[in-house]
């Protein structure tokens, strides 16, 4: 599915479970007047949503006009890479770091580790959510030899590296992490399919579409969000 003019890229999932949810209700869940940085914030959907608790929101992105949906919302915002971005001085360590669908669009996601590390407060909290390349859907396609890009998902076209949940736990835990908390989060089976988002149909599939990623994560979980911090 191509955006249509003056559609953001990536819109805000407002689905149960959806990894914008799960990231949204975590740092929430961090209390009043936090510290947060949103990496990747794109138009500003989450930091539109999360500013009534923070004291202190930053961001950091990498696509000029996109961020432009979060002007008047951030107390202080780098436009660049987020390399750079992670480096520069900010006036306060972070409660709340969200690397929201972010990682995967990296080449060395790896190194951002180290700098994300030294800028959370003590007790604070790294937010991620990863897309799951194991999903069945990926893996039936591989069984029918196919590979095929698309312009939105787990196989978006802007994605350079790719995890399984083991990957992805490997990645947080190598760079000096304890995740704390983990959740697979279900297939948007409604926006694949736009005729299950009907009543009587969209409850049932997403009641159905949850119990698959609990029961089977690795094999259902359309993402995985981790809530981690430093060992």
């Amino acid at each position: 599915m191509i955006p249509s003019a003056g559609e953001p890229r990536y819109p805000w999932k407002e689905i149960p479970g959806s990894s914008h949810v799960l990231l949204l209700e975590r740092a929430a869940s961090r209390g009043d007047r936090i510290s947060l940085l949103d990496l990747g914030f794109g138009s500003g959907e989450l930091v539109r949503r999360i500013r009534p608790r923070c004291r202190y929101l930053c961001g950091i992105e990498t696509d000029a006009e996109a961020a432009r949906g979060a002007d008047g919302v951030l107390d202080d915002v780098y436009i660049g890479d987020l390399p750079e971005g992670l480096l520069r001085p900010w006036a306060f360590p972070f409660d709340v770091i969200v690397a929201g669908d972010i990682l995967e669009h990296l080449p060395r996601p790896e190194a951002l580790m180290a700098p994300i590390r030294s800028l959370l407060a003590p007790g604070g909290r790294l937010l991620v959510s990863l897309p799951n390349v194991a999903n069945v859907t990926t893996r039936l396609a591989l069984l029918a030899g196919r590979f095929d890009y698309s312009d939105r998902g787990i196989l978006d076209r802007t994605h350079l590296r790719f995890f399984t949940r083991t990957s992805a736990r490997g990645l947080l835990v190598s760079a000096g992490f304890r995740i704390v908390g983990e959740w697979a989060t279900p297939m948007p089976v409604e926006l694949a399919v736009p005729a299950l988002a009907r009543s009587p149909l969209l409850k049932p599939v997403r009641a159905g579409s949850a119990l698959l990623a609990r029961l089977a994560p690795g094999l259902f979980g359309y993402q995985f969000v981790f809530e981690a911090e430093a060992a």
